[in-house]
């Protein structure tokens, strides 16, 4: 995806910065009826006047462009599938889509290396392929993946050291590949909209 030099008169590098850390930002949850519940975020002109550093009326006009030009959803003010590829873009060389396919094996061999420790108390729950490798594109930018932990599955067992632990497996993924873009589920669920596809764990043989 091209993107403009600038987004309302502004370098679009800025953007990519507030995109970029507002998806990475760690949701830590608060705790009612011991369950953890995690506050939702939305890029309001509050958020753009303070990470950008423009006066507050100057912020409104930015928020409106950002609505009106489909980089954020004017429902849920949340990144929209343009504003996640923002955020996410390297100026870098593309991927051939064979060469992103043996990395995709290399994930998959990740997550099932995890989930057969014993040891492990978070684990892989799902792993969801989206983006130009999901839609078939000869070449892609990223492998786009969402991430799913059986995290909050542990319910009132679940620990600090917990959360710190899925941060640490996000890392460890990244590090198979600079190309490897993972998003967690709540991204997901705000882009609703994102067409994905469930590759792990990994379909039975005798799955369509």
């Amino acid at each position: 995806m091209k993107f403009p030099e600038k987004i309302a008169g502004i370098d679009i590098s800025k953007f990519r910065d507030l995109f970029k850390a507002f998806i990475e930002h760690e949701n830590v949850p608060r705790w009612e009826n011991g369950l953890p519940v995690i506050a939702e975020r939305k890029i309001t002109a509050e958020l753009i006047e303070a990470s950008l550093n423009v006066s507050a009326s100057e912020a409104k006009s930015i928020h409106k462009t950002l609505v009106v030009e489909e980089w954020i959803f004017p429902d849920k003010l949340v990144p929209s599938r343009k504003g996640m590829a923002l955020a996410q873009h390297v100026d870098r060389p593309p991927l051939p889509r064979e060469i992103a396919l043996a990395i995709l094996d290399r994930v998959l061999d990740w997550a099932d290396h995890i989930n057969a420790d014993p040891a492990e108390r978070v684990k892989l729950k799902a792993i969801r392929l989206f983006g130009s490798l999901e839609r078939g594109e000869a070449e892609v930018g990223d492998i786009d993946l969402f991430l799913e932990f059986t995290t909050f599955d542990l319910g009132e067992d679940l620990q600090p050291e917990d959360m710190e632990r899925e941060s640490e497996l996000a890392e460890d993924l990244r590090n198979i590949s600079e190309y490897i873009s993972p998003a967690d589920e709540l991204s997901r669920q705000m882009m609703s909209d994102v067409a994905s596809r469930q590759i792990f764990p990994r379909p039975s043989s005798g799955s369509k």
